[in-house]
C-alpha cells in the first residue's frame, strides 16, 4: 500500500536526543518499507533518509535548531502554515493511508486530501480548543496509544489501540551484575507532569544516587530553578539532554526508573526503554501506568496522593510515602529475586511494546480502513 507519514516538526526523525513521537514515527516508516509498503515520510529536512521511505522535505530542518523559529507563538503559526501548503501536495498524490502524527491542525486540511486519513494523537485529550477540532472531522478516525488515553473522549471514532513500540536491537538487555545497577535513573522533561522534584525528593529521602536526564524547555525554566533550589547535589546528578548512547548506560545500568508522574501520562516511552533493558520502573498508577507496568513483577505501581480511585497494590502507602517505599523495596530484593526481576521486564518488553508489534497494530488498522473503503 501506499502510506504518507506526516511527522511533527519541532524534532528530527528520529530525533538526536530527546523525543517521544518523532522515535515512534521513525519506527513505523522503517519497519513499513521493510515490509514492502511505499511509504513518503513527510519530516523536517534534517531527518534521517533511509532505503526503507522517501524523506520528503517540509522545512529544512526541525523547529528546535531553526533560529529563525524561536518563539512559541511564531511555532505555532509556522506549523499551521505549513501543514496547509503541506495538504496541497498530499492531496495531488494517490495515497490509501494518511497518518497523522501532528494533532489537530492536520485534520484542518483533511477534508482535501482524497484519502483515509487516521490520526494518532501522542498526548492527552483534555485541551477545549484541540477537542473541539478532533469532533469537527469525525469522518477521520483515530488510534489510541492506551486504554486510558480515550477517557472524557470515548465518543471519537478510534478504530483501535496500538501500544507504543522500541526497536529492540537498540534497546539490548542488560542482565544483573553483581555489585552494579546502583543508581536511579530519572529520564523525562524537566517539568511537574514528570515529577523531577519528586524523583529528587525520594532519592534524598532514601539516601539513593539519582541521576537526572532531562530535557529543559523554554517554558520549564522557571521548574527548572525551582529543581535545583532543593535539591542535595550529594544525592542527585544532573546530565543534561542525552543521546542515545548515554540513554543506555543510564538505563542498563540503573537498578530502577523513578517515574513521578503528576499527570494522566497517555503512554510512557521512558518506561518501555527502561524494561526493554531490563531495568524495573517505578512509577505512579496514572495514565497508562498501569497498562504497562505489571505491578511486583517488573517494578512497583504507587498511588497519587491527588487522585481519587485509589488501586490495591503491593505498596501500600501513597504518594512521596509510597515511593520511598518502593525504592526501598527494589533495593532490599535479593540478587537473585532482582536478577529475576530484571527477566521479566525483558520479556514482559518483548511480549507487548516492540517495535514489530506496534507496526503489526498499525498494519492492521491500513488494512480495515483500506477494506471498508472509508473516505
Amino acid at each position: 500500500m501506499k502510506i504518507a507519514l506526516v511527522a511533527p516538526l519541532l524534532e528530527s526523525i528520529p530525533p538526536k536526543k530527546y523525543g517521544g513521537t518523532e522515535w515512534i514515527v521513525y519506527y513505523i516508516a522503517h519497519e513499513m518499507g521493510k515490509r514492502g509498503h511505499n511509504v513518503d515520510l513527510y519530516a523536517s529536512g534534517d531527518s534521517k533518509k533511509e532505503k526503507e521511505y522517501n524523506l520528503i522535505s517540509i522545512t529544512s530542518k526541525n523547529m528546535r535548531t531553526n533560529e529563525k523559529v524561536v518563539s512559541p507563538e511564531l511555532q505555532e503559526a509556522m506549523k499551521t502554515i505549513t501543514l496547509s501548503d503541506l495538504a496541497k501536495v498530499i492531496s495531488g498524490k494517490k495515497y490509501d493511508i494518511v497518518h497523522n502524527h501532528v494533532g489537530w491542525r492536520f485534520l484542518l486540511f483533511s477534508q482535501f486530501i482524497g484519502a483515509n486519513v487516521v490520526t494518532t494523537h501522542h498526548s492527552l485529550f483534555t485541551y477545549e480548543a484541540q477537542n473541539f477540532a478532533f469532533r469537527h472531522y469525525k469522518n477521520n478516525f483515530f488510534v489510541s496509544i492506551s486504554n486510558n488515553q480515550r477517557t472524557g473522549v470515548e465518543d471519537l471514532p478510534f478504530i483501535a489501540t496500538v501500544y507504543n513500540g522500541i526497536n529492540e536491537s537498540l534497546f539490548p538487555f542488560q542482565p544483573f551484575v553483581k555489585g552494579g545497577h546502583k543508581h536511579i535513573a530519572f529520564l523525562a522533561r524537566m517539568n511537574h507532569e514528570k515529577g523531577a522534584i519528586e524523583a529528587a525528593k525520594t532519592a534524598m529521602q532514601t539516601r539513593r544516587q539519582l541521576h537526572v536526564a532531562s530535557k529543559v524547555d523554554i517554558v520549564d525554566e522557571e521548574y527548572y530553578k525551582q529543581f535545583k533550589s532543593i535539591i542535595d547535589t550529594k544525592y542527585v546528578t544532573l546530565l543534561g539532554e542525552i543521546g542515545h548512547k548515554d540513554r543506555l548506560n543510564l538505563l542498563q545500568n540503573a537498578r530502577c526508573l523513578l517515574a513521578p508522574i503528576n499527570w494522566e501520562e497517555p503512554f510512557g516511552l521512558m518506561f518501555v526503554e527502561a524494561l526493554a533493558c531490563g531495568t524495573p520502573v517505578i512509577a505512579f498508577a496514572r495514565g497508562a501506568s498501569p497498562e504497562v507496568i505489571a505491578d511486583g513483577s517488573v517494578g512497583y505501581l504507587v498511588n497519587h496522593p491527588d487522585v481519587t480511585v485509589r488501586r490495591d497494590l503491593i505498596i501500600k502507602k501513597e504518594g512521596l510515602s509510597g515511593l520511598k517505599e518502593a525504592v526501598e523495596k527494589i533495593y532490599s530484593l535479593s540478587d537473585t529475586e532482582y536478577a529475576l526481576m530484571r527477566k521479566k521486564c525483558r520479556q514482559h518488553f518483548e511480549k507487548n511494546f516492540t517495535s514489530i508489534k506496534m507496526v503489526d497494530g498499525y498494519e492492521e488498522v491500513y488494512n480495515e480502513l483500506i477494506k471498508k473503503g472509508m473516505k
